[in-house]
């Protein structure tokens, strides 16, 4: 009775609200539990952690297509519009993951600035022990199929991955233009409006 207001401080598993049984119950409360954490719980940035674009890249991390974000925001947009709330989602990313290329690095940016994200949730893969992305990190190959995995080491790789998720700030466009000219992409030059 004391509590007028609760919020979720840390991100939500948004593939989990998406995910359908098949039972019409179940579905049902799903959805009322979505309307319920987005009209009610959100302070006003709801945090989520898509980790990046590229289905290949997503796959290595066993996360769920980038898809199904689009198809969350839209429900996040909906209920927002619905209950005349102005609040945002706040997604975060990671560079650098095994797998991860400068080209993916630039369509993530293309994709992001498509949504209108000016990205701030943002790291670089740290090998962390006893986990499938350190062991292809160290190795270079995906343990499950023994296929060779690239992985950004060094630091120049590391950095020009980075880059891409501020494509937004004018200290970072020329050199972001100079690694998109060298990738003959001139198609996310445009794109981020390079």
């Amino acid at each position: 009775p004391e509590i007028k207001k609760s919020f979720i401080g840390s991100g939500v598993r948004y593939d989990m609200l998406l995910h359908r049984t098949g039972d019409k119950d179940v579905d049902a409360a799903t959805d009322r539990y979505a309307e319920e954490l987005i009209s009610r719980h959100v302070s006003g940035r709801l945090k989520v952690a898509p980790e990046h674009t590229n289905e290949q890249v997503l796959k290595l991390m066993r996360k769920p297509s980038f898809k199904q974000f689009h198809d969350f925001k839209r429900i996040f947009d909906r209920i927002c519009g619905k209950h005349d709330l102005k609040q945002q989602i706040i997604p975060y990313f990671i560079s650098s993951h095994p797998g991860s290329t400068l080209e993916s690095m630039a369509e993530l940016a293309a994709e992001t600035r498509q949504l209108n994200f000016h990205l701030e949730q943002v790291q670089d893969f740290t090998p962390t022990p006893m986990t499938m992305a350190t062991e292809m990190y160290y190795t270079g190959i995906n343990p499950e199929t023994g296929e060779k995995v690239f992985v950004a080491r060094n630091m120049k790789e590391k950095e020009a991955q980075r880059r891409f998720f501020f494509w937004y700030k004018p200290e970072e466009r020329k050199q972001i233009a100079q690694l998109l000219r060298q990738m003959k992409r001139p198609d996310l030059a445009k794109k981020l409006g390079i």
